[in-house]
């Protein structure tokens, strides 16, 4: 269990702000936003699920979920008809509460598009919408059709925090993103790629900040892989905390 002075770290949650009536994925994002704070629950913390960015003091870290996409013009990008769900106080919120955690130097999770997030506020873009290659990285659906996952081989870094918990160099992950990582911003490193060369992983030189472009929470993935992030970033808040005991 995760504690400081005797009780649970507090973990803080951007909620997720869209309905999902017009879109099958956002319903989809909604329902494993929920198994997400499972996991965080599973692994010690205390989930603290926020509409508004909060005073961090007094958390341990923060974890950014999935979602719909981020406005282009965050980071640069140019509009495209792909682009769906882009929600200005959902990209407040998230991108809010990633800068308030990088000042105040807490842990961070980023998921799908939290990994998205925390690239954008370390200086990094992205791709508005990736090109066909081959892997699958988002299964196209027909309208009223449920959406699913593409599971598809990721190849881990030797020397990553991430490698290490899940002790292996390839894992299989669900994948459900039609944007993708481009430049990695200012102090993230590779950690894991697709065998198409996308990024779909980055870590911090402290260990700090963590990034997976797939959903590890997803039905289908081995307890040992639904948990690897959320025991590298337990660590990174054990190490914190540490310092300052």
């Amino acid at each position: 269990m995760t504690e400081i002075d005797g009780e649970k770290a507090r973990v803080v949650v951007p909620a997720r702000l869209s309905a999902g009536a017009t879109d099958a994925r956002v319903d989809a994002a909604n329902r494993i936003f929920h198994d997400i704070v499972r996991l965080v629950r599973e692994h010690g913390f205390e989930h603290v699920v926020v509409a508004e960015v909060p005073d961090l003091s007094g958390f341990a870290g923060a974890v950014l979920p999935g979602g719909g996409d981020l406005d282009p013009a965050l980071y640069g990008g140019d509009s495209s008809p792909t682009v769906y769900d882009v929600n200005p106080a959902q990209d407040a919120l998230d991108l809010g509460i990633a800068r308030a955690a990088l000042e105040r130097d807490l842990p961070v999770l980023g998921i799908c598009r939290g990994a998205q997030v925390l690239n954008i506020v370390t200086g990094g873009t992205l791709h508005v919408d990736l090109p066909a290659s081959s892997v699958t990285h988002q299964r196209a659906i027909e309208p009223g059709q449920e959406p699913e996952f593409a599971w598809h081989p990721v190849r881990l870094r030797e020397g990553s925090r991430l490698r290490a918990q899940l002790g292996t160099g390839v894992v299989t992950v669900a994948s459900g993103h039609h944007q993708g990582l481009a430049r990695l911003g200012a102090g993230l490193h590779l950690t894991a790629t697709a065998n198409d060369g996308l990024v779909e992983a980055f870590e911090d030189e402290r260990g700090r900040l963590i990034g997976v472009q797939w959903h590890p929470e997803a039905a289908g993935t081995p307890a040992q892989e639904q948990g690897a992030p959320f025991r590298v970033f337990a660590a990174a808040v054990e190490a914190k905390e540490a310092l300052h005991a």
